[in-house]
C-alpha cells in the first residue's frame, strides 16, 4: 500500500521538432504464469505495427542514446540551470518512448510494472483508482491517451525517493508509453513539459 504526498511545479521549454519512424518487428510473446493477468509482466504481441509516430520536443531536452532496442525515442530532461549549456546532468529525469503491439500486457500489469521500479507496491484495487481517475488526453491525431501520476505515491516506509509520470496511448493494436522516470522533485517539475510532450504526438499510418 501507499501513502499521498502533495507536490506542485512546473517547467516549461520552447518546442523544436523531432520526429522519429519506427517500424519494429517485436519479441514473441511470453509463456507461463507471467504471461498476462492483472499484475504480472505484460505479453507481447509477434506482429509488427506498421505506425509512425513522431512528436514536438521540448528544446531544453537532450537526445540520448538508448541500449535499450524496445525505446523509439530517448531523452533526458535536465536542471534548469544546466539547460542549453552542454553540461551533462547526471541526475536528468529519463523519458522513454516505447511502442508494443495489442495492449502490451493492460494497463494494470503496466502501472503495476512502473510503480515496482520506483519501489512502490499496490493492490489492484489502488491500480484501479489510479487509473479511473487519470486525467485522459488526445494526440494531435485524434488517438487518446491517459496520464499516470505516481508523484503524490509514497511506499509503506516511506523511503523511495524516485517517480513516475507518464501517458499511456491505448488502440486494439497498439499502445504507446511515454515515461518520465527520476527523482520525485525534479519528476514534479517536469510533469508540464511531458503532458505537451505527449499532446504533441502524432501517430501515422495504416493501423493508426
Amino acid at each position: 500500500m501507499f501513502g499521498a504526498l502533495g507536490l506542485t511545479g512546473c517547467e516549461e521549454g520552447k518546442p523544436r521538432v523531432y520526429q522519429e519512424v519506427a517500424f519494429k518487428p517485436l519479441p514473441a510473446p511470453m509463456a507461463g504464469p507471467m504471461a498476462g493477468g492483472p499484475l504480472g509482466m505484460p505479453s507481447m504481441n509477434t506482429s509488427p505495427v506498421d505506425i509512425q509516430v513522431t512528436w514536438t520536443l521540448p528544446d531544453t531536452w537532450m537526445v540520448k542514446d538508448s541500449a535499450n532496442g524496445m525505446r523509439i525515442g530517448s531523452f533526458g530532461i535536465p536542471d534548469a540551470g544546466l539547460a542549453n549549456t552542454g553540461e551533462l546532468d547526471p541526475n536528468a529525469v529519463d523519458v522513454s518512448v516505447v511502442q508494443l503491439a495489442g495492449n502490451a500486457g493492460g494497463l494494470e500489469a503496466n502501472i503495476a510494472r512502473w510503480m515496482g521500479q520506483v519501489g512502490l507496491k499496490g493492490a489492484l484495487e489502488d491500480i484501479s483508482l489510479i487509473i479511473k481517475a487519470a486525467p485522459r488526453f488526445v494526440t494531435q491525431t485524434g488517438q487518446h491517451g491517459m496520464f499516470v501520476d505516481l508523484t503524490d505515491k509514497l511506499s509503506g516506509d516511506m523511503t523511495q525517493s524516485k517517480s513516475v509520470f507518464g501517458a499511456i496511448i491505448a488502440t486494439e493494436n497498439y499502445t504507446v508509453f511515454v515515461k518520465a522516470m527520476g527523482q520525485r522533485s525534479r519528476v514534479v517539475t517536469s510533469k508540464a513539459q511531458v503532458k505537451e510532450f505527449s499532446k504533441s504526438i502524432r501517430i501515422k499510418g495504416p493501423q493508426a
